[in-house]
């Protein structure tokens, strides 16, 4: 990686077997179907990928585009909507995949949104669910890894749009 000092945290393998138990989990969860996955652009692609992959029944897939962070390595803390989804939630189970509950107040406010659309359920999926700096409660029901804090890139993650090809999961070192 250039110019910047990482340190691997989670690696293809671990990352690769997390999500086939949390994909045999949710279809564990979900017999009956009518399953909806929603992916929050543009960092859940990758896990979205393998967790759909990873379900032993038949999902649709779809994808919100939400921004909070912009160029920083903070949230901003406002929610702007780019892209919302295409595909009715109402009487569906869905289950919002995003790459990294932080704050929360980005999930939490599309939440919101996506309650008002009347789902029958509604649950959250997160690579990683990192505690420290938690503004919203977001209770995030499957999730891949816990960490306190750190900014991390890789599977998907990035920094300015940056490092989300890299296979594991790294922490930006200071």
């Amino acid at each position: 990686m250039e110019q910047v000092k990482t340190r691997m945290l989670f690696d293809e393998n671990s990352i690769a077997a997390r999500v086939q138990e949390l994909g045999k989990q949710i279809s564990v969860d979900h017999p009956e179907g009518n399953l909806l996955l929603i992916g929050i652009l543009k960092g859940s692609f990758v896990f979205m990928a393998d967790l759909a992959r990873s379900l032993s029944l038949p999902c649709q897939i779809d994808f919100a585009r939400i921004s909070s962070y912009g160029t920083g390595t903070v949230s901003a803390g406002q929610l702007k909507v780019v892209m919302d989804v295409g595909i009715s939630v109402k009487d569906r189970h869905v289950i919002l995949v995003d790459d990294i509950v932080d704050s929360g107040l980005t999930l939490s406010e599309y939440r919101k949104r996506l309650e008002s659309a009347s789902p029958k359920s509604l649950k959250i999926a997160a690579m990683i669910d990192k505690t420290a700096r938690r503004e919203k409660f977001v209770h995030v029901d499957y999730y891949g890894f816990r960490i306190e804090d750190g900014f991390l890139v890789g599977y998907g993650l990035d920094w300015d749009e940056k490092y989300r090809n890299l296979g594991g999961i790294y922490i930006i070192e200071p």
